[in-house]
């Protein structure tokens, strides 16, 4: 199950962000390769804090700033996932392939236009008795505009192949196609379901706030970032309620 759950220079004020132009890369400059460190902190006996890193990614860029592949490995559980990413005419994202090198087991996501705006994408990922579906759909306004995406989880028995409706996460974007709010409904046990809000200072996200189906606030996240020359982070802090959880580091490799 764990596997398929798997989809946050100086020190920075908040005033210094600049809004700046970014490549299909997130950056502000070419690059050949990005590699991150998300590195948990953890709380022991003493008066000071330990960190393990639970986390390396490393992404590979082509020629036109799009990304080909991205092999995570987990420490904490040794395993590896690999994806490769295909592009169809129109250089957009056809299907995204995804191999867990551990147990050689693999999925396909496939994505589907209708011009050239995604209009949806879909996975399944299976094994001898279960499977889980997954189906992404994608709303434009009348300016092509994202402005709401969803993603439902649907469980299938493989004997009986009856199919449940597990999950729905909806998402709704502003007029820069930055998520302002979702929702996560889990229709299996109801009182997990939780709903999110999102704040960012230019396009940085800087804050997100949890709430409980009863609107009751859970958690808040606040993000605290270090850039480098070219205005792109390499480091970032994540806090939930106030208390250091992680930091990811970026290692980025310019052209």
């Amino acid at each position: 199950m764990k596997k398929f759950c798997i989809l946050l220079f100086s020190l920075c004020l908040i005033g210094c962000f600049n809004e700046k132009k970014l490549l299909k890369n997130g950056l502000t400059k070419k690059a050949t390769q990005i590699t991150e460190y998300t590195i948990k902190t953890k709380k022991k006996y003493s008066s000071s804090d330990i960190s393990d890193t639970l986390l390396v990614n490393i992404k590979k860029y082509n020629q036109n700033d799009q990304i080909v592949s991205a092999q995570k490995r987990y420490l904490f559980s040794e395993d590896t996932m690999k994806s490769e990413f295909h592009y169809n005419k129109n250089q957009k994202i056809e299907k995204e392939i995804v191999k867990y090198l551990n147990d050689n087991s693999s999925f396909t996501v496939h994505y589907f236009y209708k011009d050239t705006l995604l209009i949806g994408t879909e996975s399944k990922h299976k094994n001898d008795e279960r499977a889980f579906e997954y189906i992404g759909t994608y709303i434009y306004d009348i300016n092509d505009k994202l402005k709401e995406s969803t993603l439902t989880q649907l469980y299938i028995d493989m004997e009986t192949n009856d199919t449940i409706k597990n999950t729905l996460e909806v998402k709704k974007y502003n007029a820069k196609q930055l998520v302002t709010t979702s929702t996560i409904s889990d229709f299996v046990t109801p009182e997990k379901s939780q709903h999110f809000s999102y704040t960012y200072v230019h396009k940085t996200l800087v804050k997100v706030k949890k709430y409980d189906t009863k609107d009751s606030l859970i958690s808040t996240i606040e993000n605290e970032y270090e850039f480098d020359r070219y205005d792109n982070w390499i480091t970032r802090k994540t806090s939930i309620n106030g208390k250091l959880d992680h930091t990811l580091t970026r290692v980025i490799s310019y052209k």
